[in-house]
């Protein structure tokens, strides 16, 4: 959890440019320091190499070897105290599996609902 100074490590993937930049830049607005992944494996080289990532917030239909609700998975697995929020336009949270501690956020509400998540997840929102 990062301290009341520190602005969170959020690790952001999705495929399509727009929307990646559009939700980074809307993070970066709220206080949250951004890296920026395309897919699950590009995401994962960022987990494993930062010292410190507060968040992942994934697109759940990915291209690559893993998809969005796998590479959740496995990064709650590996980071327990990693704040996840799986996020999606073609699906609900009822599409595939959303980790225990991991939250859904559907995309037409992602400037609305992506920042209270993520404060709560890290509790921030105190």
């Amino acid at each position: 959890m990062p301290s009341q100074d520190q602005e969170p490590v959020i690790v952001l993937v999705d495929e399509e440019p727009t929307i990646r930049q559009a939700a980074a830049r809307h993070l970066r607005e709220a206080s949250f320091r951004v890296v920026e992944a395309a897919d699950a494996d590009e995401a994962l080289k960022h987990l494993e190499a930062s010292p410190v990532v507060h968040g992942l917030v994934a697109d759940a239909h990915l291209p690559g070897r893993i998809d969005g609700h796998e590479l959740a998975g496995l990064a709650r697995r590996r980071w327990p105290d990693l704040a996840v929020v799986m996020m999606s336009g073609h699906s609900d949270a009822t599409s595939g599996p959303v980790p225990t501690g991991a939250e859904f956020v559907a995309k037409p509400y992602l400037t609305t609902h992506l920042v209270p998540t993520l404060n709560r997840l890290l509790g921030r929102d105190r």
